[in-house]
């Protein structure tokens, strides 16, 4: 019981962090959100992720600049207030600690890289560009029960995750004929440490249903949007290519405008007992719905 009660309170605080990290959080608020001091809760924190709190933080402020700099158009300035940073010194030091150049040099390598990413896929795939079919899709708000993985989204640990979600969810009966699987990628892991991208293993819940979680599973409601929907058929190893191909569509065609929010993997078919080329994955991209 004891080591259920420390995973729901370090649970509470991940979801304060992560749901509050661009304005200032003080020990007191930690506290309350945990019913731990704060020197407790940071040994805890310390102990599971290796890093302090407040580092945690300022990783996942900067890394909330870095997406900032690569997708938006806003002054460094201008960022640097919005995340709280005293002043734009102070932001410059801390994002050149974190990855080694300035915010300037960031923006600039961001937009080198992209040019250089489509002179080489270009001459060789722009043929593929028609190949690509898709469908634009509403989705409706969404409840889901879910578990965090944390790392590479390549890693094994991703179906260990799956393996400890359905077997929760076996145990608490939530798995039934109309229950959609579905992976919630959170974090663009071209910004953001192999160690702090969150997938989202997850399974849909009625939106009427009555169930709280417990230890690190967790429910949401994911909102109602539009989105680019591409099926994919085989491997689920290889879903890289296919996202390399909407990216390319996307910057090439401009038929329609991705937009920050995490992409989504409906599986339709189970491994355990389909053939990998019989695999069937649709990927949804949220995409603006004033460029469609």
């Amino acid at each position: 019981m004891k080591n259920d009660l420390h995973i729901e309170r370090l649970r509470s605080l991940l979801n304060l962090l992560e749901n509050n990290f661009t304005k200032p959080l003080s020990s007191s608020e930690v506290a309350a959100a945990t019913f731990y001091s704060y020197r407790n809760i940071n040994r805890i924190f310390r102990a599971v992720f290796h890093k302090s709190i407040g580092r945690y933080i300022k990783e996942l402020l900067l890394q909330e600049a870095a997406r900032r700099l690569a997708y938006s158009d806003k002054a460094i300035t201008d960022i640097a207030f919005e995340l709280n940073y005293s002043d734009l010194q102070a932001f410059n030091k801390a994002f050149r600690r974190e990855f080694d150049c300035s915010p300037s040099q960031f923006r600039q390598q961001e937009k080198k890289d992209m040019k250089a990413w489509i002179n080489t896929k270009l001459p060789e795939e722009i043929k593929e560009l028609d190949r690509l079919t898709y469908s634009i899709e509403s989705l409706p708000p969404t409840r889901i029960l879910y578990l965090t993985h944390y790392g590479n989204y390549n890693s094994q640990g991703i179906n260990d995750c799956w393996d400890a979600l359905l077997e929760y969810a076996y145990q608490q009966k939530l798995l039934k004929e109309d229950t959609h699987y579905l992976g919630e990628l959170m974090d663009d892991d071209e910004i953001v440490k192999d160690e702090n991208c969150r997938y989202n293993a997850a399974i849909t819940l009625p939106q009427e249903a009555v169930f709280e979680p417990t230890g690190f599973f967790n429910t949401k409601t994911i909102e109602s949007g539009q989105y680019v929907c591409v099926t994919h058929q085989g491997d689920r190893n290889k879903l890289d290519t296919v996202y390399e191909q909407i990216f390319l569509h996307w910057i090439v065609k401009n038929e329609f405008e991705i937009v920050d929010k995490p992409f989504l993997e409906f599986y339709l078919n189970d491994e355990t007992d389909t053939a990998t080329k019989d695999l069937l994955t649709e990927i949804y991209v949220p995409v603006a719905s004033s460029k469609l």
